[in-house]
């Protein structure tokens, strides 16, 4: 064998490759000596041959907005997705095979102590932990809990999962860095500025209740003085959508509906504004429509919201039907006069059926010990972020000149359900009731802002399909503190049952018995049966016969599935959201089992492909083959 530190000694030379060959110089020089080079010691991929990668085809903007639901196919990251279908389906990635451990249950999230000092409650019987080692939401990426079963082959084995304490609660991943909980993740807290963090279960349509009590606020007697007390502990909450900034109050863009202690106010786009009662019957006359209604003189008592104070938030949607029908433009307020839940869900007018479909593209990411889904978040638009801008003011807009450079980045209208913009579309039907200990202060907002793609849309830049609903779109109750506010908060179904001071018409749905079931849910995830205990969790209310239990009225007697009209608590859109991520991953496997030819290539996309020879022998279609 050849010595390479002997320039003397002739080396044993391989044959160039076709492609060095073609470019090799003719006439060697002294930077290149001779017309080959010693092989190479690191170990190389088999050759093959190489490809260009195609282009992918850029579609201009207005050609996107007239279609939501296009397929183009597009990446994740930097993770490279498989061919796009003709009919909507989500995206199957590159992802290495799962290893052992992404098959075992979720593990319990660890929390650590605040330092130097640890944080506790008033009475100093509780402390308020900081869990750690969790992929945390940032702006433009969103993560979600996941476990490799063997049951999903087709699906790359990843699931949806969550770790325990099984019931609604806010959400460790779905919050800032700084804010601190107690072990049941129903307390918050928070020593900086303004941090917020949002719940695990979100409002999509009907009428959903829930009740925060604060800890730690403004004083019972009443708030002291800034400037010579220094900052003083607050607390806000409501409701917030995914894009609403994490490191900001609740209220602080056009993204949340917030309700501050001190005041009491509504606070939205930064905003204070008061609170009203809706004035009955139908308005005669445009003027009588524009006009606003009354607002509601708060008692000196209810200036502010005090340590103690239970307040209640109701939040009332109109149905996914006619929501779907105001973001897809074809919403006739003369023809669409109810909220939509008389309505036939499988009826939709033309040009609004084309976006029921859930479409969910993840990738399953390995993050210190537990099995992520990283998915590709809403981020805020530039209709968006004018009407939350300061010098936007929707009672007098002035209308751009058209082709003005203006005209682009100038409002024309206040939001409304026939926008042009389908982020600024309002939900008829729609507001957010504030009780204070039980009684009704008013209505807070009217006619919010409708949050079902397009109107909700994720990044373009990193490339992002766009049009589609992943199941967790929707208004999420949202606590934010400042300078150690500590707040509660009560979704229904804890395991002493009801809220603390529920309203007169939710009392007795509320406060009905209940039967825990976290015990058996967390055997069937310690024994490894984690699909078991997510159909058990959702479905054992049904399955019991519960009076009060999902599908029935307020009257005990079953009706079908109508959660229009009757005010529940939002804590059962857990174990609603838990069934509906069994449904959408069977659903999910069914259609990647479909393309990839079925039973033995005879049946499905991926039959007429195994006829050519195009699919390969393996059971995932891999990119590059």
């Amino acid at each position: 064998m050849a010595d390479p530190s002997n320039p003397s000694q002739p080396a044993a030379l391989l044959p160039l490759p076709t492609m060095e060959q073609e470019h090799a110089p003719i006439v060697p020089s002294l930077l290149n000596p001779a017309s080959a080079r010693a092989p190479s010691k690191t170990p190389g991929p088999a050759a093959t041959p190489i490809q260009r990668e195609q282009r992918e085809k850029k579609e201009s903007l207005k050609k996107r907005e007239s279609n939501p639901n296009g397929t183009t196919a597009s990446t994740l990251g930097k993770r490279k997705a498989n061919a796009a279908h003709a009919y909507p389906s989500p995206q199957r990635f590159n992802v290495p095979p799962p290893r052992p451990q992404d098959f075992e249950a979720p593990k319990e999230d660890i929390m650590v102590s605040h330092e130097p000092l640890p944080l506790e409650m008033p009475d100093g019987e509780r402390q308020l932990y900081k869990p750690i080692d969790l992929a945390e939401n940032k702006k433009g990426y969103r993560y979600q809990r996941a476990i490799a079963d063997p049951l999903f082959p087709h699906k790359q084995f990843y699931r949806c999962t969550s770790p325990p304490p099984h019931y609604s609660r806010l959400s460790f991943e779905d919050a800032d860095r700084y804010m601190h909980y107690s072990t049941n993740a129903l307390i918050t807290t928070n020593e900086k500025g303004w941090r917020m963090v949002r719940s695990n279960v979100c409002a999509r349509e009907g009428t959903l209740y829930y009740e925060v009590k604060i800890h730690r606020g403004v004083p019972t007697e009443g708030p002291a003085e800034q400037a010579v007390n220094g900052p003083q502990p607050h607390v806000r909450f409501g409701f917030a959508r995914r894009e609403a900034p994490l490191d900001a109050p609740v209220g602080f863009d056009g993204y949340s509906y917030g309700i501050s202690d001190i005041r009491f106010e509504p606070m939205h786009r930064s905003r204070p504004a008061k609170f009203f009662h809706p004035k009955k019957g139908k308005a005669k006359g445009a003027k009588a429509a524009a006009a606003a209604p009354t607002p509601v003189t708060l008692a000196p008592d209810d200036q502010n919201v005090k340590e103690g104070d239970v307040i209640g938030l109701e939040l009332q949607l109109p149905s996914l039907t006619l929501h779907q029908k105001i973001v897809s433009g074809v919403y006739n307020p003369a023809v669409d006069i109810g909220d939509g839940f008389d309505q036939p869900t499988a009826y939709l007018e033309p040009g609004a059926e084309g976006n029921l479909d859930i479409i969910r593209d993840r990738i399953p990411v390995p993050y210190k010990g537990n099995s992520y889904f990283e998915i590709l978040d809403h981020v805020p638009t530039r209709p968006m972020e004018l009407y939350t801008d300061r010098q936007t003011n929707l009672a007098n807009l002035q209308a751009a000149t058209p082709g003005s450079a203006a005209s682009k980045d100038q409002l024309k209208t206040p939001p409304n359900p026939n926008h042009e913009h389908p982020s600024l579309r309002t939900l008829p039907h729609s507001a957010l009731r504030i009780y204070k200990n039980g009684r009704l202060i008013g209505t807070a907002f009217e006619n919010l802002l409708a949050f079902l793609p397009p109107a909700s849309a994720p990044s373009k830049t990193m490339g992002a399909r766009e049009g589609f609903d992943d199941g967790l779109v929707g208004y999420f109750p949202a606590v934010s503190c400042f300078w150690g506010g500590v707040a509660e908060v009560n979704f229904g179904d804890g395991k002493e049952g009801g809220f603390w001071a529920a309203p007169a018409h939710l009392a007795a749905h509320a406060n009905r018995p209940r039967t825990n079931t976290s015990s058996s849910s967390s055997r069937d995830h310690a024994t490894g049966n984690g699909l078991a205990a997510d159909v058990e969790m959702a479905m054992g209310g049904l399955l019991r016969g519960d009076a009060g239990g999902l599908g029935f009225d307020a009257s005990g007697s079953k009706r079908g599935w109508n959660p229009g009209r009757l005010c529940r608590a939002i804590g059962e859109r857990y174990k609603e959201q838990v069934a509906e991520d069994v449904v959408w991953d069977v659903v999910d496997e069914v259609d990647f089992f479909m393309q990839d030819g079925g039973f033995e290539g005879r049946v499905g996309s991926g039959a007429a492909e195994a006829e050519t020879g195009v699919a390969g022998a393996g059971r995932l279609k891999e990119e590059g083959e």
